[in-house]
């Protein structure tokens, strides 16, 4: 990671690969009022039903595909697609694609108990 005076600089290179064992979502990138976090899951491998509290969450699809549910609602979440939760939505993300899936997960403020 590059620092310079307030300026953070990371990429995706630096984060955790692949886990065929487990999902991973790990700490990326943090500042003082929101935090990112990378996301990779393997084939057939999916994040648990959960919220992020009061924080407003972007995700990105970097590449890959998958299916987004969203308070019991089903979309595709393909690569390229960008997508906004206030925070209290249950979602669910899988990988219903036969490649790696990786997403960014911007969240402001930095959702409780994450930090890096």
């Amino acid at each position: 990671m590059c620092e310079a005076a307030a300026m953070k600089m990371t990429t995706l290179a630096d984060a955790p690969d692949y886990d065929s064992e487990r999902f991973v979502a790990a700490p990326l990138l943090d500042g003082s009022q929101s935090n990112a976090r990378v996301i990779r899951l393997s084939p057939g491998q999916d994040l648990p039903p959960h919220t992020h509290a009061t924080s407003d969450l972007i995700v990105y699809i970097v590449e890959g595909s998958g299916t987004l549910v969203v308070d019991g609602d089903a979309v595709a979440f393909i690569t390229g697609s960008l997508a906004y939760f206030r925070g209290d939505e249950v979602l669910r993300l899988s990988n219903t694609g036969t490649t790696g899936l990786t997403a960014l997960a911007f969240l402001a403020p930095p959702f409780p108990g994450q930090s890096t």
